[in-house]
């Protein structure tokens, strides 16, 4: 019988912390992929059609 509580401790445990933490971790490195796209690769209207790199080369004068 108590072998029926440990795996329903284990079980309860995996749901509520671990597989929590694992879709966090997930969603942290998606999002850092989006973001380095977004800044480093994607062309932004307000920008002129420039990525943020190639913008911030940009002499000041040109902004």
């Amino acid at each position: 019988m108590q072998n029926g509580y440990i795996e329903r401790i284990n079980r309860t445990f995996r749901e509520s912390i671990l597989d929590a933490y694992l879709f966090t971790q997930q969603v942290q490195i998606l999002a850092e992929e989006w973001i380095k796209d977004y800044n480093y690769r994607r062309t932004h209207e307000s920008l002129g059609g420039k990525i943020q790199m190639e913008y911030d080369t940009l002499p000041a004068a040109c902004y």
